[in-house]
């Protein structure tokens, strides 16, 4: 069905032809990268006196549901100085529309002394970091976990990119002369984190992780 259009009425009609043409392909374009974001595990490692550098312990992937890493402590499992945390991308595989959190948990004395498991919040809410979680005396935990939780995105939010962080603290909470310490970027392939060690980087008490989004 074809009707007359005035000269100025042709210009509107042409002029919103254009603008829809050139926004398509840049809408096209930030969906993609929304669901392009690699599937991913978190690590966690422990290390003391600079060098006694612990295994490095892995979440199962988002794509299984994530789950926690098993403990990580430094060489002799005694008082570590830092933390290090991992983002870990898959060979292949995508997230998808999936929406997600990490935790982290502390203890001690050959896991008689364990604490309460703390998370961040969700990506989906803008991210942020988790509580501190300590051992059940709140003293120089041996060992360290990270646990990762997936859900559905919820409708109409997007995650473009997002990385993970550390931070550990002592004297109960009350020495927060430690610096947070962040993985890489998704987008830019991930890796782990700088070691994150409280004031005198020695023996902390507690431990943060969290998670930055845009």
């Amino acid at each position: 069905m074809f009707c007359r259009l005035h000269k100025g009425s042709i210009g509107i009609a042409l002029a919103g032809v254009i603008v829809m043409m050139a926004s398509s392909p840049a809408s096209a374009a930030s969906d993609a990268v929304a669901a392009d974001l690699p599937n991913f595990r978190v690590g966690i490692q422990a290390m003391d006196n600079g060098k006694q550098v612990g295994d490095l312990e892995f979440t199962p992937y988002a794509s299984f549901g994530g789950g926690c890493s098993p403990w990580a402590g430094d060489t002799n499992t005694y008082d570590p100085d830092g933390v290090s945390i991992s983002l870990i991308e898959a060979p292949r595989g995508l997230l998808g529309s999936k929406d997600f959190r990490v935790g982290v948990q502390a203890t001690d004395n050959n896991g008689s002394q364990t604490g309460a498991l703390q998370w961040s919040p969700w990506a989906s809410q803008g991210g942020g970091v988790s509580p501190y979680a300590f051992d059940s005396n709140g003293y120089d935990p041996d060992q360290f976990r990270v646990c990762l939780e997936v859900r559905a995105m919820p409708a109409s939010i997007s995650i473009y990119d997002f990385r993970l962080s550390v931070k550990v603290v002592d004297h109960g909470s009350a020495d927060q002369g430690g610096f947070r310490a962040y993985t890489p970027w998704a987008t830019d392939g991930g890796g782990a984190s700088p070691f994150a060690v409280d004031q005198n980087s020695y023996d902390p008490d507690g431990i943060a992780v969290g998670i930055d989004v845009y």
